[in-house]
């Protein structure tokens, strides 16, 4: 169904081309490839960094909309674990400004205020993921994770 509904996504397809460099593994003929990366399950998408490590995965059939969140998501944990922080929270501000009503959301916020924090070394970005966490994604495990960040 990736294929035939979200693949071909306008949107998509941009974004796609846009941000990344797509490879396409056949799953009957690389083993070799599929056992490095662990992968066991179709449709799987892998972010890896310019080294080859894996930063990333979606596994499973998402539509279009939900795919183009964990693309974004995908993309911007890239940069957190290249330690690109500033990069990786513009990234995440996206995903949370883009996608504010997809589960990504409240991770994307977290995220960026933690790729924040590591630009600057200001805690002060963390108090502000306590407050919009709180106030817009209560309910959230990543507002649980906040906790320890509460005076």
């Amino acid at each position: 169904m990736m294929g035939t509904v979200t693949y071909p996504n306008e949107h998509v397809i941009r974004y796609v081309s846009d941000n990344f460099i797509p490879f396409r593994v056949d799953f009957d003929n690389e083993s070799a490839l599929l056992r490095k990366y662990n992968i066991f399950w179709t449709p799987t998408i892998l972010f890896a960094d310019q080294d080859g490590n894996e930063r990333h995965r979606i596994t499973g059939f998402l539509p279009p909309l939900a795919f183009l969140s964990h693309l974004a998501i995908g993309n911007a944990f890239v940069a957190f674990w290249g330690h690109n922080y500033s990069h990786a929270a513009e990234l995440f501000d996206a995903v949370a400004g883009d996608f504010p009503g997809s589960m990504l959301a409240p991770e994307a916020v977290y995220f960026r205020s933690v790729a924040r924090r590591k630009a600057t070394n200001d805690s002060s970005h963390l108090d502000v993921a306590v407050e919009e966490l709180d106030r817009l994604y209560p309910d959230s495990e990543w507002a649980l994770r906040t906790l320890p960040w509460k005076d």
